[in-house]
């Protein structure tokens, strides 16, 4: 795990700061709904009045840390998907650094991942024009027009696959019912889905 709080900005002032990074590390391990504001000030040593200094809402903090941490999932991915050329290249760059970012960020990719459904409706606009979603699908029919990706399974399935068994991954070493770190599992992973994305 690397010590890079992506998630809190350099004019982010030090209350600021620690109710971002126990915020985080609480929403991740107990869940959005489980974790209260009372339980971030306990955490983090200020009051709940210092906490809605900075953030109206436990639900603005969750907001907060969920596009700071997507942006910068799709940042990473993207940026190690663009310097491959070739699907089977890419696709594995993909992998890497979707597994890799776990690794560096338990709790942020966990987050991420649990409270979707919830958090996606309200991101900002700017944020809803490309995502990991639409790059997976480009990703894929790239492998299409290539000949490594069946054209016989509907795309939106080989997205459930993809993204489902990855989230999976992410899910069981987390709770540790796979022994980590992640990246020892990239190969076996990539292997896995290019079997599955292979086959009529």
């Amino acid at each position: 795990m690397t010590q890079d709080k992506f998630y809190i900005s350099v004019d982010d002032p030090p209350a600021k700061r620690g109710i971002l990074e126990e915020g985080l590390r609480l929403f991740a391990e107990r869940g959005l709904s489980a974790t209260s504001i009372r339980d971030i000030a306990r955490a983090t040593g200020y009051s709940n009045p210092a906490l809605y200094k900075h953030f109206a809402t436990k639900e603005a903090l969750a907001l907060t840390l969920f596009e700071r941490t997507y942006g910068e999932l799709m940042t990473r991915v993207s940026f190690d998907v663009k310097q491959e050329s070739g699907f089977a290249s890419r696709f594995r760059a993909y992998v890497a650094a979707f597994i890799g970012f776990y690794d560096d960020h338990p709790h942020a990719m966990i987050f991420v991942t649990d409270n979707l459904p919830v958090l996606w409706p309200q991101v900002s606009e700017g944020m809803r024009r490309r995502t990991i979603i639409t790059m997976t699908r480009e990703l894929l029919k790239q492998g299409r027009q290539e000949g490594l990706v069946t054209k016989g399974a509907d795309l939106p399935l080989q997205l459930i696959l993809v993204i489902g068994t990855l989230g999976q991954l992410t899910r069981q070493l987390y709770l540790r019912a796979m022994e980590g770190p992640a990246a020892k599992h990239a190969a076996g992973i990539e292997q896995m889905l290019r079997a599955g994305l292979a086959s009529a």
